[in-house]
């Protein structure tokens, strides 16, 4: 992050260098003065870190710290030296978008800062800058510093200096004037003493988050407290006419919102709750104000009186348990993928007021993600589709660790600086990515975008998490019953033919027998036997050796002969076990229509193998045919072709291709999955 070239001009100067080795501050011990007056500066101005530096010709060197340890860093390191050129206090409200810092030390690493603000020390009378008393915070601070904070940082400033003074003199001149070392004291005690007494009021306000008002009903002025000013984002000044808070009113609310008419005949509610965008930065906030009507002599309404208090966290609070609660009710009616993923990107993106919010499918072996349904704000596009993952390679990496990405502006984040191109393909500034992880491999994120840079508080990223967590549960859900209703139609068909046929059989069979109750009875029994089979599938089932499995579903085919079987004996559990006999089923049936079984040469190997040991193992099982008539990829994608699909433990992991020397069918599964009872 080198340093533009009029502020290393300024940090290098020689008159500046050789005044602040006049004061002979660098490489000193720490000092109880200096450590008290970054203590006072972190609370006043309510933020976590606070620093006092001197910036020498190639390196910042901290003679204080409050929150954070650091020694020094370089000085094209330095946020401030950017402080040092200015006069007055340098204030930069989030450090990771502005181009000046986004890359430096402190941002980038530990304390991963956000907010600055810094006030020169100014020596022989403002000629002469040595370095900052500086204030830091972890988060973006859209409003800065309050004119009080900013007033208090000035005056500490100016303290530090003081505190220097006695050292330099006493190296210029001699006697040491005592009258200067007292005042030292005088001036440190002053300052903590009044800086504290600032930092207490201006907590309580902050605090309270009230702001207070009198309104003159005649003219329409205002007259406002600073927290008044505050709440609804505009300059802190004692007066301001009516009609701009007004219009600060979302167009919804305006009807219980107070305006001339009403507060003149004295109809205004007293007590109402609406919303606002703040003047500054345009974000929405819920406003809850109390107020009273004075009259005069001839009970005329003079005078409108009040508060007003920022009650939007509790608002949002409330607003996000309420949304939860909406989400457990809706999806336990949900019965399909696209029905959760529909309720969930819903309630995401409405509760978060986010332009996009989303769940995405990702298969990493393959390369790509699904986007099944998203939900936008009018004006943005959707992601629904299918999309490569090359594309977000620093993102898909920090997923795959199993933590929340977090980004108030993707742009400026050097970690994914790869991705950058991606982002603003999909029209992405801000994002909040939720990884779903199974067994260990990222399968889906849960995703909600901004179009515009946006910092998140740690209640909205929280409730995200929990959008996820009930997403996973409602989609593993419906994902089990999918498969379970497949297999049992499936299965149910499949015996119910089986049965019919042998009742056919045993009818003509047995047509000439006199003792058609007996007939009755067996086809009876035969209808008994299809229902047990109902109540079966119910059940657990127990494990079967794989060859058993295999041999037993080709060797109904009754062309055993032609099929090569191998690989090594393992267990299968029950789910594994029906997946694997329908699939080879499947597979088996359309060869004898239409493959290798359909002629008189073909044959068909079917092979398996483990690769990888303990919880990476996995078994890759191939069905491949040869010699038999040319095949083609079908035109259409029936039960069978999606029963296939589905794998050995339901969840996919299946390649089939079409060659024109047979068809050829992968699939692949974790072996703990496989043998899972």
């Amino acid at each position: 992050m080198p340093l533009p070239d009029d502020i290393a001009a300024f940090v290098a100067d020689r008159d500046r260098l050789a005044v602040l080795a006049e004061y002979d501050v660098l490489d000193t011990p720490p000092e109880a003065d200096f450590d008290d007056i970054v203590l006072v500066a972190a609370t006043a101005c309510t933020v976590p870190i606070a620093l006092i530096s001197f910036l020498d010709r190639d390196r910042q060197w901290v003679k204080a710290h409050h929150g954070h340890e650091v020694g020094e860093l370089p000085v094209d390191q330095s946020i401030c030296a950017h402080a040092l050129a200015r006069a007055e206090i340098l204030i930069i409200p989030d450090l990771a978008l502005d181009p000046r810092t986004r890359n430096g030390a402190l941002v980038t690493g530990e304390p991963q800062g956000r907010f600055y603000a810094g006030a020169p020390l100014l020596a022989q009378g403002g000629l002469h800058r040595l370095g900052t008393l500086c204030v830091i915070d972890t988060v973006p601070r859209s409003g800065g510093l309050s004119r009080e904070q900013a007033l208090a940082l000035e005056v500490l400033a100016r303290h530090v200096v003081a505190l220097l003074e006695p050292s330099r003199v006493a190296r210029t001149t001699d006697p040491i004037p005592t009258l200067l070392l007292e005042r030292r004291g005088t001036l440190l005690e002053r300052a903590v003493q009044g800086a504290k007494e600032q930092a207490r009021t201006q907590a309580a306000q902050e605090a309270g988050a009230v702001g207070t008002f009198e309104i003159d009903v005649a003219s329409g002025t205002m007259s406002v407290s600073p927290e008044f000013c505050r709440i609804f984002g505009v300059p802190v000044t004692p007066n301001y006419v009516a009609s701009l808070f007004e219009a600060a009113v979302v167009p919804e609310d305006r009807a219980v919102h107070s305006n001339h008419a009403s507060r003149q005949d004295g109809s205004a509610a007293t007590e109402v709750v609406y919303r606002i965008h703040r003047a500054d930065d345009g974000r929405l906030r819920w406003i809850n104000r109390r107020s009273r009507f004075e009259r005069n002599d001839m009970d005329r309404v003079v005078r409108m009186v009040g508060t007003v208090m920022d009650i939007t966290a509790s608002r949002l609070a409330t607003d996000r348990m309420g949304a939860l609660l909406e989400l457990g009710d809706r999806l336990r009616e949900a019965d399909t993928t696209e029905a959760v993923v529909s309720i969930v990107a819903e309630i995401l993106g409405r509760t978060l007021d986010v332009d996009r919010a989303g769940y995405a499918v990702v298969d990493t072996p393959c390369g790509g993600f699904r986007v099944e349904r998203d939900w936008t704000a009018p004006g943005t596009g959707s992601l629904v589709g299918n999309h490569p993952l090359d594309g977000f390679p620093a993102t898909i990496q920090r997923l795959q660790r199993g933590r929340p990405l977090v980004s108030a502006d993707v742009l400026s984040e050097v970690q994914l600086i790869s991705d950058t191109a991606s982002y603003q393909a999909i029209a992405v500034r801000g994002q909040i990515t939720i990884p779903i992880i199974v067994a260990g491999d990222l399968v889906g994120v849960l995703f909600a975008h901004a179009t515009e840079p946006r910092a998140w508080s740690m209640e909205e990223v929280a409730f995200a998490k929990g959008v996820a967590d009930r997403a996973d549960a409602a989609l593993a859900k419906v994902r089990a019953e999918t498969e379970q209703r497949m297999l049992n139609v499936e299965l149910s068909h499949r015996l119910k033919n089986t049965l019919a046929m042998v009742q056919a059989i045993a009818l003509q069979t047995l047509r000439p027998v006199t003792e058609q109750d007996a007939v009755k009875a067996f086809t009876s029994r035969l209808l008994a036997l299809s229902k047990a089979h109902d109540v079966l599938l119910q059940q657990s089932w127990s494990a079967a050796r794989i060859r058993v499995i295999v041999t037993g579903v080709l060797h109904g085919v009754g062309q055993a002969e032609r099929f090569d079987v191998d690989g090594p004996d393992l267990s299968f559990g029950p789910r594994a076990t029906l997946s694997l006999s329908l699939l080879l089923h499947e597979l088996t049936t359309n060869a004898v229509k239409y493959g290798a079984l359909s002629n008189a040469a073909g044959r068909v190997s079917v092979t398996w193998r483990v690769e990888g040991r303990g919880a990476e193992a996995a078994i890759h099982l191939a069905w491949r045919e040869r010699d038999g008539p040319p095949v083609a990829e079908p035109s259409r994608r029936g039960f069978g072709s999606r029963l296939i699909s589905m794998g050995l433990v339901g969840t996919g992991g299946v390649t089939v291709r079409y060659p024109s020397s047979g068809v050829e069918a992968v699939m692949t599964a974790p072996l703990s999955q496989v043998q899972q009872s």
